[in-house]
């Protein structure tokens, strides 16, 4: 084949499959729960309410600043979030795939064009998934991924060390855990130039800190002063820092067991260059194999996620140019044609870790199945109905798991995550013990009274089912959305008698079932029904009830045991 016909066909092959990798991306975009919380971070900031998920309470409840901050400029523009997140994402995706692509072709000089780095990224469904999924994933992984790839560039000028070093500063303020392939920049300028002379070195080195340092004080600088915190809620109620190494290590593991053919194809390149050492033990390969590890490691030492491969999409780069590097230095065509037709057959044919798409494995879920458009409008029907329902009721509430996106639309003054994603005193609760990773700090019954919260929606789906008989705790929005009343408060509940949709117990109900409820029960279920009444009814309803809270107490202590007529 000449090669002006095998060019030509190379780039239509580039075409096709560019065309049918894009439009997976584009036709399965999703939005996963999580990012409604940078979503109302973003309108709250844009309304004037500040950079908070509740006005007036300081907590960084998100964990990719940049990223938030770039909704909030879009939305300010009048693009909603749900939009600005997918293009960005999907745009962050085919500018890293450009990016390796380029990074091959201006090496063509001296060695054959063999993209395989952009290939995977391409071609790998786990990236075309991340392309959307409404967080920072694919913009955190074209920042990190060019940031130390232009660092680790022998000889490079000085505007291109400060880009990079600009690069890295950007994936830093997008995810805290950039610090660790913003070291991996800093670290390649400094061994890829060893044979620079002194000042020079120092020069390009610190080309690619300024920025991180510059940033990096104004991060801490902000954080420290708005939130008073230099971590997200998420660092705490997460337990970044706690060993999980069982459940890290075993979700790194499922990834490459779904990805079957990245191994194999690591020790086919490996055994197939041993004679060529020199070749793939580059400074630069050492440099990304260095960044590669250390944030597995870190990956494995966290306990890695519940979204399956979202926490890998960053790194697995800088495996591939690595083996990029050694494919192409292999000899022959014929071992190249195999690592070829090994890769094509592995991103084709995927091991099938999840037959039912909903499936989740030791709580590691294959996130996108959980959140399809329908899910979505459920979640906003419920939204409007609350919304409508307490739009003028001072009402602090809380949500169960797989409800951001209920958070968000239903624009509600006060609303906590259950599992301390936005509440710092939640998500830095002592660590019981090990289990649902992310999901493991919830709320006690203390901590939800001394917080003040009223009401806590649950996730059920509709048609939601009543419970019989009548809880007086619960409370319906028709047959689509329920709470659980965990404080009962005169102002917030007495406008909604009169609404049709919503059906609750009312107080003066409760109260006297109540009192034949004690004047029948044992001592032990007596108290126990006062101590629910006191925590339900009494504190939040002032002196107003006071009468027969003492009333209904002198009735329990009288059963108690040993006093006369018990």
């Amino acid at each position: 084949m000449s090669r002006c016909v095998r060019n030509w066909a190379l780039a239509l092959l580039a075409a096709v499959a560019i065309t049918v990798c894009v439009y997976r991306a584009v036709s399965s975009a999703w939005l996963s729960d999580d990012s409604f919380i940078s979503f109302r971070y973003a309108e709250n900031l844009v309304q004037g309410k500040g950079f908070v998920y509740n006005e007036g309470e300081y907590v960084e409840g998100y964990s990719n600043l940049l990223w938030t901050l770039l909704i909030a400029g879009a939305t300010a523009l009048g693009i909603s979030p749900e939009v600005c997140s997918k293009v960005v994402g999907l745009g962050s995706w085919l500018a890293l795939v450009g990016f390796l692509a380029m990074w091959s072709w201006r090496q063509r000089d001296r060695r054959p064009f063999m993209p395989l780095a952009a290939a995977l990224v391409l071609l790998m469904d786990d990236y075309q998934t991340w392309a959307t999924g409404g967080l920072e994933t694919s913009m955190f992984a074209f920042l990190s991924v060019t940031g130390v790839l232009l660092a680790s560039q022998a000889r490079a000028e000085r505007r291109r060390m400060l880009f990079a070093g600009t690069l890295l500063a950007a994936a830093v303020a997008t995810r805290p855990d950039g610090i660790i392939f913003a070291a991996a920049g800093v670290a390649a300028a400094w061994l890829v130039n060893n044979d620079v002379p002194g000042r020079k070195r120092w020069i390009l080195v610190s080309a690619v800190a300024l920025p991180l340092i510059l940033a990096g004080a104004a991060l801490a600088a902000f954080k420290l002063l708005y939130y008073g915190d230099l971590f997200p809620s998420a660092f705490y109620s997460k337990s970044a820092l706690d060993p999980y190494y069982s459940q890290g290590l075993f979700y790194v593991y499922l990834f490459f067991k779904k990805h079957w053919f990245i191994l194999p194809l690591v020790v086919l390149l490996v055994v197939g260059t041993l004679r060529r050492v020199a070749v793939w033990l580059t400074k630069t390969n050492l440099v990304l194999l260095a960044a590669f590890a250390a944030f597995l490691a870190y990956v494995a030492h966290s306990g890695g996620d519940f979204m399956f491969a979202r926490r890998l999409i960053p790194a697995m780069p800088f495996l591939f140019v690595v083996l990029e590097d050694l494919l192409v230095s292999m000899p022959a065509w014929l071992p190249r044609s195999a690592v070829v037709t090994l890769v094509l057959v592995g991103v084709w044919f995927p091991y099938p870790i999840y037959p039912n798409k909903t499936d989740k494995i030791r709580g590691i879920a294959n996130e996108s199945a959980y959140y399809p458009q329908p899910y979505i409008a459920m979640r906003q029907a419920q939204a409007r109905l609350a919304s409508h329902a307490l739009s003028q009721a001072p009402v602090r509430a809380m949500f169960e798991g797989g409800m951001c996106v209920f958070g968000f639309y239903s624009k509600l003054p006060y609303l906590a995550e259950m599992s301390g994603l936005t509440q710092s005193s939640l998500a830095k609760k002592p660590l019981a013990a090990r289990g649902y990773i992310g999901h493991e700090k919830v709320p006690d019954a203390q901590w939800l009274t001394d917080n003040n919260i009223h009401f806590i929606f649950s996730q059920a789906i509709p048609p939601v089912a009543r419970s019989e008989p009548r809880r007086v705790d619960e409370i319906y929005f028709g047959d689509t959305l329920k709470a659980t009343i965990w404080i009962y408060v005169d102002a917030i509940m007495d406008p909604l008698r009169n609404n049709p949709a919503v059906t609750f117990v009312p107080i003066e109900d409760a109260l006297r079932a109540a009192q034949r409820q004690i004047e029948l029960a044992s001592y032990e279920e007596a108290k126990s029904l006062y101590d629910f009444l006191e925590r339900f009814y009494f504190q939040s309803a002032g002196p107003a009830t006071k009468a027969l809270a003492d009333e209904l107490r002198r009735k329990v202590d009288a059963k108690r045991p040993g006093q006369p007529g018990a």
